[in-house]
């Protein structure tokens, strides 16, 4: 039960992360970010979805939320 209802939750925070990249204003998807980065690697991440324009952005931000949805939609599925 403590899986499906966690597999719910991040395929509704995946489904908002593809409606935000389609409907998001362009500087709200321009804000878009995780903040001061804690690892040399969140700095890497965010230093290349810096230099990207707002469109591959979006393209970015709808492939991770359509990534989280599928991937939990398996665990809810088949786990």
């Amino acid at each position: 039960m403590g899986f499906k209802i966690f597999s719910i939750i991040f395929i509704l925070s995946g489904l908002f992360v593809m409606w935000f990249a389609v409907f998001g204003k362009k500087k709200e998807i321009k804000e878009f970010g995780t903040g001061i980065p804690t690892s040399i690697i969140d700095f890497v991440v965010m230093m290349i979805y810096m230099l990207f324009p707002p469109f591959i952005r979006r393209i970015i931000l709808f492939a991770l939320g359509l990534a989280i949805s599928i991937g939990f939609t398996y665990v809810l599925l088949f786990i």
